[in-house]
């Protein structure tokens, strides 16, 4: 019950600041251009609860899936009445109507930016007490002979003793090169690394196999794993890295198999069954376990940095992802909705506020480029049908815009009640066939 009320209550802290930020966006920037605003609603009608000051009434609505600012003069479907009055909509030019529309989804990505800002610089980033590598296949760092496995001791004279120290000395290194020492099979050697440019030096940092977290209810917690274990072998396979751990346990959903872990310096073995975890698709095992984790707290500057590379990052994923979902590389079972995001929103919480900030931050970026679609009664409809407008110096006549965002509304049902039954199919309807 306790679990369900954490959902519960951080899907809806999430996309209220979500909605909050992205419709903040538009009222900014229409006050800013003297456009007047009508109402600022979070959620959708009919109204909770508000209260008007100036111009403009603010209000809770009852249906919490999104929010909208009502500006004068603009309507998605249908018509309104314009008077012609510079503080109506239609009556500014192109550039400041496209200015509000688009300030939504640039809100969306400067909340991102600023989150990811507060957490490198408040909490630090993730790392571990490891400086083994793994270099890729036809790498630089493969090409001066460095081997899977190697501890890094030093990058240019400067001792490293962990990931992120290893991570930010070869930045440092990159357009100048320098001398590595490792240590292999307990012999020191040392390599004399190029410059490497942007395309970097091909490290794969290796993370270890020891159990930082154990998740409640699942099958590592049921077996009795604790913080500190040292995991060996997963099935028949040596384990030494993290990434080649978790590979091991997707293989086998459902299936038991011998678990190989280290503690306290006791060697210890029993049988696990991964949960069957739905992924697109296919089913992977699960047995509830994350990595221990140390912090390395960044300075502003480079938190700067850092938060500007995790935007990117994100927005290049998500934009990735659905160029090969529409080119058929990808399944539509992996699109998740608002259930999937609810889960997702609870399991960060009980995790922490770091993380669950970061899922907001995440979150945020997606909404902002889903809003930038191209689809009528979305941002990106809008400054199409704008963009249109600067080309033809005319709007498009009523009667297309009423198409064109009934065609969009239509669009936007079909995939909410896609994605709602992906996630009804995934979380519900999956399990249940298991059970026979």
């Amino acid at each position: 019950m306790l679990d369900t009320l954490t959902t519960i209550a951080s899907f809806l802290i999430a996309l209220g600041v979500l909605v909050f930020v992205h419709e903040l966006g538009h009222f900014l920037v229409a006050k800013w251009a003297g456009i007047r605003v009508e109402r600022f609603s979070l959620g959708y009608p009919p109204k909770m609860i508000g209260f008007t000051r100036g111009e403009t009434e603010y209000c809770i609505s009852w249906i919490p899936f999104g929010g909208y600012v009502k500006v004068a003069g603009m309507a998605d479907v249908g018509t309104e009445e314009t008077t012609g009055a510079r503080w109506e909509f239609p009556s500014r030019s192109v550039g400041i109507r496209m200015a509000v529309i688009a300030a939504g989804p640039a809100m969306n990505f400067l909340f991102a930016f600023v989150a990811l800002i507060f957490l490198f610089s408040f909490y630090g980033i993730d790392s571990f007490d490891s400086t083994r590598v793994n270099p890729q296949e036809n790498s630089l760092a493969a090409e001066v002979g460095l081997v899977r496995g190697d501890r890094v001791r030093t990058v240019g004279g400067t001792p490293v003793d962990n990931a992120y120290e290893l991570a930010s000395a070869l930045d440092e290194i990159s357009n100048s090169g320098a001398t590595l020492e490792v240590e292999r099979d307990g012999i020191r050697l040392n390599f004399d690394l190029p410059p490497a440019g942007d395309e970097g030096y091909g490290v794969q940092l290796m993370r270890p196999t020891t159990v930082g977290y154990v998740e409640p209810g699942m099958p590592a917690d049921s077996l009795g794993l604790q913080e500190g274990d040292i995991i060996l072998s997963v099935g028949q396979a040596p384990v030494v890295s993290w990434a080649e751990m978790s590979e091991e346990i997707r293989r086998y959903p459902g299936e038991t198999i011998p678990l190989v872990w280290e503690r306290d310096d006791q060697r210890m073995e029993q049988f696990i069954t991964p949960a069957t975890h739905p992924e697109g698709e296919a089913f992977v095992g699960r047995i509830g376990i994350g990595p221990q984790a140390t912090r390395h707290t960044v300075g502003l500057g480079r938190a700067v940095v850092l938060g500007g590379l995790g935007v990117y990052n994100s927005s290049w994923l998500i934009l990735d992802f659905l160029g090969e979902l529409f080119q058929g590389d990808r399944s539509t079972d992996e699109l998740g909705g608002p259930l999937r995001i609810a889960q997702l929103a609870g399991q960060t919480a009980e995790q922490g506020l770091h993380s669950f900030i970061n899922f907001l931050a995440i979150l945020s970026v997606n909404l902002a480029i889903i809003n930038l679609l191209p689809i009528p009664v979305l941002d990106g409809g809008h400054l199409t049908f704008l963009t249109l407008e600067a080309i033809m110096r005319r709007p498009l006549s009523l009667r297309q815009r009423e198409i064109f965002q009934q065609i969009g509304l239509a669009i936007m049902l079909f995939i909410m009640v896609f994605v709602t039954f992906n996630d009804l199919n995934q979380m519900v309807f999956r399990r249940i066939a298991e059970m026979f």
